[in-house]
């Protein structure tokens, strides 16, 4: 299983909102992605200011280290069945 595969796997069971009775299930998913996506961009900030910081990690180098992968790219911009190439 690669990175991406393991990745997903973890989002797809991460869950705090389940069985919350004032959310519909698709409101408590997406308050989980969003959780998700809050700490992990909070978690980048704060490691890309320290190695900036005290590091000396070039800003060059973070947005390198910070790219998304090509397996990210495919999965984001994939087109979905039916739709038109235009």
């Amino acid at each position: 299983m690669d990175s991406f595969e393991r990745v997903r796997e973890y989002v797809a069971s991460f869950h705090v909102y389940a069985g919350n009775p004032f959310l519909s299930q698709g409101e408590a998913e997406l308050k989980d992605l969003a959780l998700l996506r809050d700490a992990v961009d909070g978690a980048i900030a704060i490691h890309v200011r320290e190695l900036v910081t005290f590091e000396g990690l070039s800003r060059e180098a973070v947005a390198g280290a910070l790219k998304p992968s090509a397996t990210a790219l495919r999965n984001r911009y994939r087109r979905e069945p039916g739709a038109s190439s235009e």
